[in-house]
């Protein structure tokens, strides 16, 4: 059975709404280990190919996949972003369309009836991922046919409730430990899974009807997938190879909570007792002395940091790998300056330094306003990280962060999604 277990279960820690916390008290340090998965990460990249929207960055990837598809969904083959490639141009990964990157690599191809399935189970790797498209042991480094295989002997009352809980989209409210069985539960999950969409319907109905079925087939599904993604997925685990030693360097001296912590922007280390807590738009608990966290990179969940917490199952933490320079600001610097931006006044102290740099004094002059005024208004652009300041002697020019300012709509979507 799979529960939610409220924040405020677990003595000493105090309720956070709407946060996932890791309660660090009494947990050694060989408790949270990290490991590459596989398995999570062509779930992911499943993801972010069936739900392109929530992924920017990928969408160049998602219009490669659909290219040569009469039938490719229109809505990642038309149309583009600003740097969006053209019809003959590479792809993100410096691939072209003739099936290889520019030094030779082949690259991912995808068969127009393999996209339809893929986008048929796409309830399995939506927002609320199926658990078992995670490791279901302690021990990551595992190779995909191994994770595959536990997928395989999963229990199928188990493995019907966590197909259940990603069919509906969540695992919160009635419980779906009996639903092969009983009817109340088969009547519950039809009706959610109605509600949601026309294909989760059709996939509860395949699971109340024939589970074994639908776990076979989902099997050879994710088995084509991988063959076919695999000069992606085997690109992403170089990836993924090269930042876990750094990973579990960190963990080792400095402390699980604050490696953790420094997975994202939105998670925070803290102590007495010690505990991480994730910003979520769910609440949970993870008492770590009694459950296992396995932490795992992903070259393709940004911008999703998911933690995963099933009762009796391995808890993970899916984080996106985000790379070196990369300004990717969490949800409350873009909530600070949408605000700043709100403001008439800065408003157009932003249109003038857009076009050049100038001084506080150049500003005053220009915009009507005194020069405190105006120092004030760029103090606050400036704690926003929308302006820079270079100086001459002792002069300071202040100039829009163009770039940052030009991400904000991108930005604030990227961290909604988070």
């Amino acid at each position: 059975m799979v529960v939610a277990v409220a924040v405020s279960d677990i003595p000493g820690v105090p309720e956070v709404a709407m946060s996932v916390v890791l309660s660090l008290a009494g947990a050694s340090p060989s408790s949270v280990s990290a490991g590459a998965s596989p398995l999570a990460e062509l779930g992911a990249a499943l993801h972010a190919y069936t739900e392109a929207e929530h992924h920017p960055r990928a969408l160049r990837w998602v219009r490669g996949l659909d290219a040569d598809s009469p039938d490719g969904d229109r809505s990642t083959r038309e149309g583009s972003t600003p740097d969006g490639p053209r019809p003959d141009g590479p792809r993100p990964d410096g691939s072209t369309r003739n099936g290889s990157t520019r030094d030779g690599a082949p690259t991912s191809t995808l068969t127009p009836a393999l996209r339809r399935r893929i986008r048929d189970w796409a309830p399995l790797w939506a927002s609320y991922r199926a658990r078992y498209l995670f490791p279901l042991s302690p021990s990551g480094d595992r190779p995909l046919e191994a994770e595959l295989n536990d997928l395989a002997e999963l229990p199928l009352p188990l493995f019907a409730e966590l197909t259940g809980y990603a069919i509906r989209g969540g695992n919160s409210g009635a419980t779906l430990d009996r639903v092969l069985h009983d009817r109340a539960q088969r009547e519950g999950l039809v009706t959610a899974a109605e509600q949601r969409s026309t294909a989760r319907a059709e996939l509860a109905r395949r699971l109340l009807d024939a589970p074994e079925s639908l776990r076979a087939d989902l099997l050879d599904l994710l088995a084509q997938a991988a063959r076919a993604l695999e000069p992606d997925l085997a690109r992403a685990a170089r990836v993924i190879a090269g930042q876990l030693p750094r990973l579990r360097d960190s963990i080792e001296h400095s402390g699980p909570g604050r490696t953790l912590a420094d997975l994202d922007s939105t998670a925070s280390y803290r102590e007495e007792p010690p505990r991480v807590v994730f910003d979520k738009f769910h609440h949970g608990i993870v008492n770590v002395a009694t459950t296992p966290v396995l932490v795992i990179p992903s070259a393709f969940g940004r911008p999703h940091l998911l933690v995963k917490h099933e009762p009796g199952l391995t808890a993970v933490v899916h984080y996106p790998l985000v790379p070196e320079g990369d300004d990717q600001p969490g949800y409350a610097v873009v909530h600070r300056r949408l605000e700043v931006m709100r403001d008439p006044g800065r408003q157009r102290i932003a249109r003038a330094i857009a076009r050049e740099p100038l001084t506080p004094s150049a500003l005053a002059d220009r915009s009507g306003m005194t020069l405190p005024q105006v120092s004030r208004h760029l103090a606050r652009l400036r704690e926003a990280g929308l302006v820079t300041v270079e100086r001459d002697g002792r002069r300071a020019y202040y100039q829009l962060h163009l770039e940052r300012v030009r991400s904000i709509g991108e930005d604030l979507l990227t961290a909604l999604f988070h």
